[in-house]
């Protein structure tokens, strides 16, 4: 199931969006207020329990999901949020706000572990109701074909995206200069091919990179002005701490810190705050993205 799957194209929809045509009037002025994501971008930063989690996982790769990961579950978490919270899902161009018709996250593949290792950026695309194992599933078929042990020099190794980056980056930087400047040109419209976007991951409905995999800390990650992407998150390095529950018995806990980078103008704080609490509820409490939601709420843009 797609975002607002079966509905028709209208007049002023994009090829990758649809209009939205029932904004309030602050909604309907904020693009021109902040004319750029650069104005607008909005940091948040959480602090999840996920000592459940963890068991969760060591559980599931004993029987169901050998192969499942915290980044699985984090890409589940964010799929599932955006099921419920729809708004979230779309993005600013010119001076109009769309609802993506698509869920496509994107997210870095290392090649390696070692400091010249190369590496590359896939794009998964998601169901709105997609359980964790699909998910699971929509990652690994674009990672693993991924043989670590080869450059991305090698042609064997490299996926399109990689291609695109070394086409675009062998002609000259006067033609380089030329070419974004017509592909803005033609994204302000929605008229870049449907090629060209497929292989983007500037044109994602969100980016999540993982700094915890090289043992660091999550940073606040900018929003690129080229393209359509409104999300950006990070997630660092677990944390184990030992405290006090309320009934003053010592435990063991296992924390992971999130940030995320935003675009305040597609929707106000409030939908963005119950987005985060969908993200943080199922990341703490992985069982229920193993069903389908019990409804997907799409959104209402007339």
């Amino acid at each position: 199931m797609k975002p607002l799957e079966g509905r028709k194209r209208r007049f002023g929809d994009r090829r990758d969006g649809f209009l939205v045509r029932n904004l309030d009037p602050m909604g309907k002025l904020i693009p021109f207020i902040m004319k750029s994501k650069s104005d607008s971008w909005v940091l948040f930063e959480d602090r999840i329990d996920i000592t459940h989690t963890q068991d969760f996982l060591h559980t599931m790769r004993k029987t169901d999901l050998p192969g499942l990961t915290l980044y699985h579950i984090i890409f589940a978490a964010v799929v599932r949020a955006y099921s419920q919270v729809p708004e979230l899902n779309r993005f600013i161009k010119g001076s109009n706000i769309y609802a993506r018709n698509e869920m496509k996250g994107a997210m870095v593949v290392m090649k390696g572990m070692q400091r010249d290792s190369e590496r590359t950026t896939i794009m998964p695309r998601f169901d709105m109701d997609a359980t964790l194992p699909e998910v699971a599933a929509g990652i690994e078929a674009l990672a693993n074909p991924i043989d670590r042990t080869k450059k991305v020099r090698e042609d064997e190794n490299k996926n399109d995206f990689d291609k695109l980056q070394v086409a675009l980056s062998i002609i000259p930087n006067f033609l380089i200069s030329f070419v974004f400047t017509l592909l803005r040109f033609l994204d302000r419209f929605g008229w870049i091919p449907k090629q060209v976007t497929d292989l983007s991951p500037f044109h994602s409905s969100f980016f999540i990179t993982n700094m915890g995999s090289i043992g660091m800390q999550p940073v606040y990650h900018h929003i690129y002005e080229f393209g359509t992407l409104s999300i950006f998150g990070a997630i660092g390095s677990k944390e184990t701490v030992r405290e006090l529950d309320r009934n003053g018995v010592m435990q063991r806990k296992t924390y992971l810190n999130m940030k995320f980078v935003v675009d305040e103008r597609i929707c106000d704080g409030f939908i963005y705050a119950v987005g985060f609490k969908h993200i943080k509820t199922a990341i703490s409490k992985p069982e229920i993205l193993m069903d389908r939601p019990r409804q997907v709420i799409h959104d209402h843009i007339d």
